[in-house]
């Protein structure tokens, strides 16, 4: 589907015909969509894997990825490592 987007707006760009335009606005909103369904259903794969994994069947699964990025961290504890310490444990390998 992508290449034939491309080939599409290839087509577009050389001839700048209307018909052309089209042809390539429809196959942006099929790639679009297709892309967003392949997204959705990794998410719905990812989520269950990552409740299983943290602490067997959390239900807050949603709640623990978005507070990852935080800067405070209330309700998730993690012991980040150092960045000094990776280094030295990397230069003794």
């Amino acid at each position: 589907m992508i290449e034939n987007k491309k080939k599409d707006y290839v087509r577009y760009l050389t001839t700048r015909c209307g018909t052309d335009k089209l042809e390539y606005k429809r196959l942006v909103a099929i790639v679009k969509r297709e892309t967003r369904t392949i997204k959705r259903q990794c998410w719905e794969t990812f989520v269950p894997r990552i409740e299983y994994d943290l602490h067997r069947s959390q239900i807050n699964a949603h709640k623990i990825i978005r507070n990852l990025n935080r800067t405070e961290k209330d309700n998730l504890r993690l012991n980040s490592i150092v960045e000094h310490s990776w280094l030295d444990y990397y230069q003794k390998l």
